[in-house]
């Protein structure tokens, strides 16, 4: 597993970002740990081939993934998207800031977009509809990465 941050660390980070009262297992903090270490969204299918391929690891089930993801999803650790290039939900930690990626149409890379243009778009749709107040938004940009350009 890519870890961004050192072991001793992570007690830090995930007390920091868990929910008061949202109890911790071994299954949420190895799940969380791949999430944090992850630059991109993962599927939950990721997340267990991630779990699989670290043999010091205890077997997980894949319902255990979802469990996991659907409570975090409900404590507000992560958010979930569904691309519409992806069939399945990607998930990301919830670390007090978003993001939006470029996909690349023919593998399917996620690619961070650094700043957010929501801002000019959100006073646009302020004047064209002013009793529309918006909470949250997705932004989703196409087309060909360079290696497959």
């Amino acid at each position: 597993m890519n870890c961004k941050i050192h072991h001793e660390h992570y007690d830090e980070i995930i007390d920091k970002f868990w929910p008061e009262g949202f109890k911790k297992t071994k299954q949420r903090i190895d799940i969380f740990k791949i999430l944090h270490a992850s630059e991109t969204p993962l599927s939950a299918a990721e997340i267990y081939n991630q779990l699989l391929a670290d043999t010091s690891k205890e077997q997980y089930a894949f319902s255990t993934i979802y469990r996991t993801l659907l409570a975090f999803e409900k404590a507000g650790i992560v958010t979930k998207s569904v691309l519409s290039t992806e069939d399945n939900a990607i998930y990301e930690l919830s670390l007090g800031t978003h993001k939006h990626y470029a996909i690349c149409l023919s593998c399917h890379k996620k690619f961070p977009i650094q700043a957010c243009p929501m801002h000019i778009i959100s006073e646009e749709v302020n004047q064209t509809l002013p009793d529309f107040r918006i909470t949250g938004h997705q932004l989703e940009v196409y087309g060909y990465c360079r290696d497959c350009q």
